[in-house]
C-alpha cells in the first residue's frame, strides 16, 4: 500500500510544501509558483493522507507546521538540494553566460569596502551574475551548512564539521575622530581615551570582541556616548561630533578619504585579526562556488590554501587551525 501511495507523489509536491513552509500561506504559495490555490490544497491533502498527519495547521501567524511537518520539511530540503545537484552535475559553469545568483554573508564594513570592488569585477567578467547580500550573524554557520548561503566573508569561526576557511587579509584596530577634534592632536593618550565619549558599535564578524577583551585586561575604561548597530553611517557621526570610535583600519582608511575624519594610534595595543572567506563542504566542489571564491580571493592577493576545521574543536582551536 505504501508503494502504491508513493505513485501519487511527485516533485511538484516537494516544491509546493517547501514554498508553503516559507510563505505560511496557501494563496502566497500559489502565486509564487504560478499555480491555482486548489492545486496547493490538493498537494497538501495527498501528503496528509500519506503521513496520517495534518502537517500544517492554521494559526494567527499563518500556516504553521506540526512537529511531523517540520521533520518532513528538513528531509525534503535535503532531497531537493541533492536532486538539484544531481541534475546539474553535467552542466559546466560558464561565467560569461551564467545568471547564477550568489548568496553572500558579509560584515557591514565589507559592504562598504569590498562589495563595490567585487561587483565591478563581476560586471566585467560575468555580467549576468548577481549577488544577494545578508549580514553576518549567529545564524551564518547554519545558513552555510544548509546551503542557503554560498559564502561568508568576515571574522567568523564556525564550530562543527564540514566548514572551510581561506585567509584573505589581516586587519588591526585604530581610533577614528573628526579631523579638527578640539582636544586630540596627532596622538592619543590613555587619559584622553578615557575622558572622551565613544561610539560603541554592536555588530558581528568584525573581531570587535578582541577590543573589549583587551580593554578589560588593561583596565582601560571607555565611556559610550552613542551605541549603534553597525558601522554604516559612522562617518557622518564622527565628522560632525566630538565622539571617537575604535574601528578596523580598513574601514578607517575608507572614512578618511573624505578629509573629514582622521586616524590615530590607540594608546593600547590590540592584537590584529584575520578576515576569512568561509564556506561549507557541501559547496566545496561546486564549479560555480569554486569560481566565486576564486574571484573574492583574487581581490586580496593573499590566498593560502583552504583548511578544514577540526571536528568538534573549540573556538580557540578553530582559530589556530585556520591561521596555520
Amino acid at each position: 500500500m505504501r508503494k502504491e501511495s508513493l505513485k501519487n507523489l511527485d516533485l511538484k509536491v516537494v516544491a509546493i510544501i517547501g514554498d508553503l513552509y516559507a510563505s505560511r500561506s496557501v494563496s502566497a504559495t500559489a502565486a509564487n509558483l504560478s499555480i491555482r490555490q486548489s492545486t496547493v490544497s490538493m498537494a497538501l491533502a495527498k501528503l496528509r493522507r500519506h503521513f496520517d498527519d495534518p502537517l500544517f495547521v492554521r494559526t494567527s501567524a499563518g500556516m504553521e507546521p506540526t512537529p511531523r511537518g517540520a521533520e518532513l520539511i528538513e528531509v525534503l530540503k535535503s532531497a531537493e538540494f541533492y536532486l538539484r545537484k544531481a541534475l546539474e552535475q553535467r552542466v559546466a559553469f560558464d561565467p560569461a553566460s551564467s545568471d547564477r545568483v550568489f548568496r553572500l554573508c558579509s560584515t557591514d564594513i565589507a559592504q562598504l569596502t569590498l562589495l563595490p570592488t567585487l561587483l565591478k569585477r563581476l560586471k566585467r567578467i560575468s555580467p549576468s551574475v548577481s549577488v544577494t547580500l545578508c549580514n553576518i550573524s549567529d545564524q551564518t554557520p547554519a545558513l552555510l551548512e544548509s546551503g542557503d548561503v554560498d559564502l561568508a566573508v568576515g571574522f567568523i569561526h564556525p564550530k562543527g564539521t564540514g566548514f572551510y576557511g581561506q585567509r584573505l587579509f589581516q586587519d588591526r584596530f585604530v581610533c577614528a575622530l573628526r579631523n579638527d577634534h578640539p582636544r586630540i592632536g596627532k596622538s592619543l593618550t590613555t587619559s584622553q581615551f578615557e575622558m572622551e565619549f565613544h561610539v560603541g558599535v554592536s555588530t558581528s564578524g568584525t573581531g570587535h570582541s578582541v577590543v573589549e577583551e583587551t580593554l578589560a585586561v588593561n583596565r582601560i575604561r571607555r565611556q559610550i556616548g552613542l551605541r549603534v548597530p553597525s558601522f554604516l553611517g559612522l562617518g557622518p557621526i564622527l565628522a560632525t561630533t566630538d565622539l571617537i570610535a575604535i574601528l578596523p583600519e580598513q574601514l578607517g582608511a575608507y572614512l578618511a578619504q573624505t578629509g573629514k575624519v582622521r586616524l590615530v594610534e590607540l594608546p593600547v595595543t590590540i592584537p590584529p585579526y584575520f578576515i576569512y572567506q568561509m564556506w561549507h563542504e557541501r559547496l566545496m566542489h561546486d564549479p560555480a562556488s569554486q569560481w566565486f571564491r576564486k574571484v573574492v580571493a583574487g581581490l586580496f592577493l593573499r590566498t593560502p590554501a583552504a583548511v578544514k576545521t577540526e571536528s568538534g574543536a573549540p573556538a580557540s582551536m578553530i582559530r589556530k587551525t585556520l591561521a596555520s
